[in-house]
């Protein structure tokens, strides 16, 4: 039988410590619901705090769009098309979805600054496909 020394100990103390740390982190979490209301604007413009022109020309060389909220925090919409998010541009934006870190996957898109006799539109929804994926 092995006789464990004062390193062995250290080595093994190292490696326990090295999973209770190691394995919470790399858990896959499940987000958490939330709804927020910000404005979705270009993400170099974002991440690199310049102010940018709502033109045509601008939005189409914006490679993607992010969530801003008014304290400046900002969220990637990664189940939105560049076309959705394309055409609410520097619009104000009311989102429910699920918050996973610096992402929401957005279930409901509200337009608030809809023009028109309404006061907002629901612009995409996808909570009205969930019966679609449900199995029967």
């Amino acid at each position: 039988m092995a006789s464990f020394t004062k390193s062995s100990y250290l080595v093994l103390a190292v490696v326990i410590l090295f999973f209770i740390v190691a394995l919470p982190a790399a858990e896959v979490r499940a987000g958490e619901k939330v709804e927020l209301e910000g404005e979705i604007r270009g993400v170099k413009c974002t991440h690199f705090k310049v102010e940018c022109k709502n033109d045509d020309n601008h939005i189409a060389l914006e490679t993607d769009f992010v969530l801003v909220m008014p304290d400046g925090t900002y969220y990637f919409m990664p189940n939105l098309t560049r076309g959705i998010k394309a055409r609410h541009a520097y619009k104000k934006v009311h989102i429910r979805g699920e918050l996973t870190r610096q992402e929401i996957w957005v279930d409901k898109l509200v337009d608030l600054d809809k023009k028109g006799s309404a006061k907002s539109k629901t612009s995409w929804d996808w909570s009205d496909d969930d019966d679609f994926w449900e199995s029967k």
